[in-house]
């Protein structure tokens, strides 16, 4: 069977020398996006061969016998999938969807998609390879939300990257790590535009700046959040370095916030060394779900800071830790993150604390 996988190209090669756009580019303009397209590629035990998301009609039509699909957060009305929908229609291909989530301010609202996103959404569902679902979404809301819009097919799961570690005793260790006061940490960095985020993002950042116990500052999205850990200063407007400052570390000047992103920022263009790094913390905390994600499969624990449906979901069917950031409230130190994440139940059966091994994926 020839499989194929809709991803932007293999991997990113000598990203070390790498333009930035370039790299923006394969990580489908947020690093995040790495994590579980690196783990659908673990679990699918089957060879698969990658091919652009621009890639033609009848080359899939020729090459391919089924399409594995990576998804994110596409169900919202800040997507248009039209062009993407007449392809796949043109294509006429089995899809297996991996991952899908909807977007909207919380679960009380329905989410509104635009005529082309419910378009792809109908056609992943007439595309079912067989009587199996083949839209495997990230929780309830999501299911409820595809199902109300008379889409079936559907599976509820949670995200593949709480699938990577295969310690049957993941759960326990987790545990382990949560019990301890955490005193280096690694912020998975907000982004400049989210104002609720601010007064929480900079108490971190002063944990992180720590001189006894220095930490690190992720960033996965936008562009700009992500230029200021790979010292391109220079190519960011300066009306919104000057707003990514004041969200960051209002309390220096812009020459010495450019010195602390070069100290302290970083960024990721592949799973393993993303892993790695974040294993030298105790705790990672912010408002990205899958960097947290990858340092509880990296056996540290983590805490999300949830600002929508996207995170909130994923957080309560996966048993990642988290805290809506209306809801953190106060000072925020080591001490009360540890308060957040201290009673983590390793022994609690949540898809993220199982073992990989028993939940792989078979496309046969």
């Amino acid at each position: 069977m020839r499989i194929g996988l809709l991803w932007t190209r293999d991997d990113a090669g000598l990203y070390s020398n790498a333009p930035f756009d370039e790299l923006f580019a394969y990580v489908g303009h947020n690093n995040g996006n790495l994590a579980f397209v690196h783990a659908i590629r673990e679990q699918v035990q089957a060879p698969m061969v990658v091919y652009p998301w621009g890639t033609p009609a009848a080359t899939l039509r020729r090459e391919v016998d089924v399409l594995v699909m990576p998804c994110a957060n596409q169900l919202g009305k800040h997507s248009d999938l039209g062009a993407l929908a007449k392809t796949l229609e043109a294509a006429d291909v089995p899809v297996v969807a991996i991952g899908l989530g909807a977007q909207a301010a919380d679960e009380s609202q329905d989410v509104e998609l635009t005529a082309g996103t419910l378009s792809w959404l109908q056609t992943l569902a007439r595309l079912r390879p067989n009587d199996a679902p083949n839209i495997y979404v990230r929780g309830p809301y999501t299911e409820r939300q595809v199902r109300r819009l008379g889409v079936d097919g559907v599976v509820m799961g949670g995200c593949p990257s709480m699938f990577l570690n295969p310690r049957p005793d993941l759960g326990l260790r987790l545990q382990a790590s949560a019990e301890r006061m955490p005193r280096s940490l690694c912020v998975a960095a907000a982004q400049q535009s989210w104002a609720k985020c601010a007064d929480i993002e900079q108490q971190l950042v002063a944990m992180v700046s720590d001189s006894w116990f220095p930490g690190s500052y992720v960033p996965q999205s936008m562009s700009d959040m992500i230029k200021i850990s790979r010292d391109e200063f220079g190519t960011i407007e300066p009306d919104v370095l000057e707003a990514i400052r004041r969200f960051v570390a209002p309390h220096l000047s812009l020459e010495l916030f450019q010195e602390w992103c070069r100290q302290y920022a970083r960024s990721f263009y592949d799973v393993p060394s993303w892993m790695d790094h974040l294993r030298r913390y105790d705790l990672t905390v912010g408002a990205r779900h899958h960097g947290v994600a990858l340092a509880l499969q990296a056996e540290r624990i983590g805490l999300t800071i949830t600002v929508d449906t996207r995170t909130k979901e994923l957080c309560e069917q996966t048993g990642v830790p988290s805290v809506a950031a209306e809801d953190l409230r106060g000072p925020v130190t080591r001490r009360t993150l540890h308060e957040r994440v201290k009673r983590f139940d390793g022994a609690r059966p949540t898809t993220s604390c199982a073992p990989a091994r028993q939940r792989r994926t078979s496309t046969s």
